[in-house]
């Protein structure tokens, strides 16, 4: 394999993306690219190679939902050793990108037998672009996770093949900027906005997550329903770059800003926690979002669900039970049978998806699943499961359609 020497010194007009997904939100990411104007979209295993323009940069940090970082690829080498790969990274120009007093950050991943430390990659990548500068200046950049100027990445590919990249997220795309504290289970924000996408969520029925702790599924779907970017309130590493372009910045955000709708259905969020059902408030104030959720301190046994506007259109139901895994409910056996016991009881007409990581005390709903979807909610392997709740028996249900 010969080098790929495409090392940029600036960003073309055109530039190569690798965004980063989860496993399992690959499709979903596709979509929501090409509704962004992303061309040549090639998806593959938690990430997504596309390109496009400094506007679609923009946009896809701004408005991604199901992405977790944008990176810009520089370039690409083949290292078998590294001494090899130190030279050839310190054989790039950093100096369009960094000042000699300026901050930056390295993270590094590899696929290789030969370079399975991304610490020391980390720290190979940092020594030649430092050595660099203090040869050519006598001043080196320093390093910074909290307040770096450029963050780099480096990922090795199992047959050696180094790919170097420019973050433009910055902090990764699941901090949203609306939650700072929260309960006991927390789920990602990339991971909740997969899920409502995977039920295929728009906003069109009303929305319920009966369980919702400190409210990251319920902020979530509000986004989706009102059409607000899930960006809007944070920064970007973007910003911090050489080439940004503050006026089309505003363009951008401002275009995001013109496009947020009140919801034409009802979105709930319950718990039977106080202390939690506080912290979504919180979150939901910061988000902008309050005004558009109705929070309720219930248990799900005695919720009320909200009608559609018509019978026929059903309503959705999304929710991250306790597992046992961190959360201790006592008998989650029983637990998981009230759930089902309710849901077939008061949520006739919905669709309920329920997460989770006990696969033990799902089959305890007693209910069909219709669709069961395996996922990773952090460390834990989970699955997705979906319930039809008819009106009538399914038999029923059958003829009418």
């Amino acid at each position: 394999m010969t080098s790929v020497n495409i090392f940029l010194q600036k960003p073309p007009p055109i530039e190569h993306f690798a965004i980063t997904t989860m496993a399992g939100l690959e499709d979903l990411l596709v979509e929501e690219l090409k509704a962004i104007g992303a061309e040549d979209i090639q998806p593959g295993l938690r990430v997504v190679n596309c390109k496009g323009d400094k506007t679609f940069r923009y946009r896809a940090n701004l408005e991604l939902r199901t992405g977790i970082r944008v990176l810009v690829q520089m370039g690409q080498f083949r290292a078998n050793n590294e001494q090899t790969m130190y030279n050839r990274l310190r054989d790039i120009d950093w100096s369009p990108w960094l000042k000699k007093d300026g901050n930056l950050w390295i993270d590094a991943s590899s696929q290789s037998d030969r370079y399975s430390n991304s610490v020391y990659l980390s720290q190979l990548f940092k020594d030649a672009i430092v050595d660099q500068f203090r040869d050519k200046t006598g001043e080196r950049p320093s390093v910074s996770k909290e307040d770096a100027d450029m963050t780099f990445y480096l990922h090795v590919g199992r047959d050696n093949t180094v790919t170097v990249s420019l973050n433009s997220s910055g902090d990764s795309l699941h901090r949203r900027g609306y939650r700072r504290r929260t309960g006991g289970a927390p789920i990602n924000e990339v991971l909740a906005a997969g899920l409502l996408g995977l039920t295929g969520y728009d906003g069109s029925v009303p929305f319920v997550d009966p369980m919702c702790g400190s409210g990251t599924i319920v902020a979530e779907a509000a986004m989706i329903a009102t059409r607000q970017a899930p960006g809007l309130r944070r920064e970007f590493g973007f910003q911090r770059w050489p080439d940004f372009d503050a006026g089309l910045w505003s363009s951008v955000r401002q275009d995001a800003l013109n496009r947020i709708q009140k919801p034409e259905h009802p979105i709930v969020g319950s718990d039977i926690d106080e202390l939690t059902l506080n912290l979504a408030k919180i979150s939901l104030e910061r988000a902008g979002l309050l005004r558009h959720v109705e929070l309720r301190n219930a248990d799900f046994a005695d919720l009320q669900a909200p009608r559609p506007v018509k019978e026929e259109d059903g309503g959705l139901l999304v929710t991250n039970p306790p597992y046992e895994v961190r959360l201790k409910t006592g008998d989650i056996t029983t637990f998981y049978a009230q759930i089902g016991d309710t849901l077939k009881q008061n949520w006739k007409g919905y669709t309920a998806w329920i997460i989770s990581g006990n696969q033990d005390a799902v089959k305890s709903v007693g209910l069909r699943t219709s669709r069961k979807i395996p996922m990773m909610n952090g460390p834990i392997e989970v699955r997705f499961c979906r319930y039809d709740l008819y009106e009538g028996t399914k038999k029923e249900k059958k003829k009418e359609e």
